[in-house]
């Protein structure tokens, strides 16, 4: 695969996108990532100066790779040679975002080679959007054998708006998506969850309003609660607790999680991901995350020696935890010396497949 990664902290606009693209030639596939300040006007911008390539972006909070850790400007990588690729987006991502189905079934004939591709997404996030988005691209794709794999929007975790980007256009409620197929090799993909059961006790979401992704009831109790009990807190107090303990949510062998949002006026809570009646679910701590980011580059390293590139979507809530620990600089560094060269994101979401989930770090691997 030939590329070039570009980035630039440059305050003036047209001199960040210039300076960001100085080793771009003729890419097929723009990625970047920014703040939400200056977002829009990147997005003009790289269209204007590659109107024939897709140029797909997210809005973040950092953006991430082997140099480190960035919080304002702009990262961009331009692929011209190993992919084949098409793209388009799913618009009313929050309501009706299945009206565009057809949209995904064009990109797929379009990709031509359906082997050893996956499906990028981005989508707007705080529209309670994801689990729609999700369900319309796997209505298509599950029966090409293409996995969905993607992040929701980030900003500066003051929960206004966050905003996708798909060919100069800017979405403030879409999903935009592209299909990659690896023309060198396999993609593989890698989820590290840095969270552990605090009591191994898994309950049962009995009264559920999914839509709003609200738990009214675990086991047939307030779902607040419940939580108290299993933290041995006061119920008073269960809020305080909501970034460092979120909820696991258990499918199969798999555990995925849900980050806590709000309690709600009975006593239910609201998650930032779906909770489905009688979903099976455990409350979560954190673990030692040195010691389980050690393990993830042994895995990654041990399946994928000598990687060619790689796109990660890391959570929000990680970011600030990592970055209070003054450990987010050394993480971005660490993972390139395992990754090699890679471009990622920080938003309030991440997708793998049929799951949207939270406060993990997910990356796909192009040999």
């Amino acid at each position: 695969m030939k590329y070039h990664i570009g980035r630039s902290n440059n305050a003036q606009a047209t001199a960040c996108v210039d300076e960001v693209c100085r080793g771009f030639t003729d890419p097929k596939l723009i990625l970047y990532y920014s703040p939400v300040k200056q977002f829009e006007e990147y997005t003009q911008l790289l269209h204007e100066k590659f109107p024939n390539c897709i140029c797909m972006g997210a809005t973040t909070i950092v953006t991430i790779g082997r140099d480190g850790a960035q919080k304002n400007g702009l990262m961009a990588v331009g692929i011209e040679h190993g992919i084949s690729c098409s793209a388009d987006v799913l618009e009313h991502a929050n309501t009706y975002p299945v009206k565009y189905a057809n949209r995904v079934e064009h990109c797929v004939r379009s990709l031509g080679n359906k082997t050893n591709s996956i499906c990028l997404e981005f989508t707007t996030a705080l529209k309670c959007a994801e689990e729609s988005v999700l369900s319309t691209l796997n209505s298509v794709l599950l029966d090409y054998n293409i996995p969905v794999f993607g992040g929701s929007a980030g900003d500066d975790t003051s929960g206004v708006a966050t905003y996708v980007a798909l060919n100069g256009t800017v979405y403030e409620n879409s999903s935009v998506f592209c299909l990659i197929h690896n023309e060198t090799g396999p993609i593989h993909v890698f989820r590290e969850n840095i969270y552990k059961p605090i009591t191994g006790h898994i309950l049962t979401a009995t009264k559920v309003d999914y839509v709003n992704r609200t738990v009214k009831e675990y086991d047939h109790q307030p779902a607040a609660k419940v939580f108290a009990k299993e933290l041995g807190i006061p119920e008073s107090e269960v809020s305080k607790y909501f970034d460092t303990n979120p909820m696991g949510r258990i499918i199969g062998e798999e555990m995925y999680i849900t980050a806590n949002c709000a309690k709600t006026p009975d006593n239910g809570i609201t998650y930032h991901a779906r909770v489905y009646n009688n979903s099976r679910l455990v409350v979560l701590e954190p673990d030692d995350y040195r010691e389980v980011i050690q393990r993830t580059k042994e895995k990654i390293l041990s399946e994928v020696p000598n990687p060619s590139f790689a796109i990660m979507c890391h959570c929000l809530a990680r970011t600030l935890l990592f970055d209070g620990d003054g450990y987010l600089q050394e993480y971005a560094k660490g993972m390139g010396n395992v990754l090699g060269d890679y471009i990622g994101f920080s938003g309030y979401g991440e997708q793998l497949g049929r799951q949207h989930f939270n406060q993990t770090m997910s990356v796909i691997v192009f040999e």
